[in-house]
């Protein structure tokens, strides 16, 4: 059983998406919430939803996803995350680290994963951790 955990479960989820960046990322919106928040109190939007039919919903919606956002993600390797995301189970069945490992080019489990982070980060990712393992 491995004692010591490696740079990627550090770093890098199972997807191999940053840890560090998402928590920063996170950060900022926990920030925002909470400005919005004060707002959202001073107009006591709770009731001024509940008097507009098409808010209610939304405003249960919102928040929803705030109780979500105030609680900071461990990582992948601790527990956090989608526990029913295939990229995890893949990898861990596999034994790897991270998908990088694999000689799979991103299957099809990427799907989801490329529609919301467009920015190329998942690529990048995934050629450093390759760079890495090889030397």
């Amino acid at each position: 059983m491995q004692t010591e955990k490696s740079v990627e479960q550090e770093e890098f989820s199972f997807c191999g998406l940053s840890c560090t960046a998402c928590k920063s990322r996170f950060d900022t919106i926990r920030q925002k919430i909470a400005e919005l928040d004060e707002a959202f109190d001073v107009v006591n939007m709770g009731e001024v939803a509940k008097a507009i039919p098409f808010m209610h919903g939304s405003y249960k919606g919102y928040r929803k996803m705030v109780a979500f956002s105030k609680n900071e993600c461990p990582g992948c390797h601790q527990g956090g995350g989608n526990p029913f995301c295939g990229i995890r189970k893949c990898v861990r069945k596999k034994g790897y680290a991270t998908c990088a490992e694999c000689v799979k080019d991103m299957c099809g489990k990427f799907g989801m994963l490329l529609r919301v982070h467009r920015d190329g980060e998942l690529q990048k990712n995934r050629e450093l951790l390759k760079a890495r393992k090889q030397s």
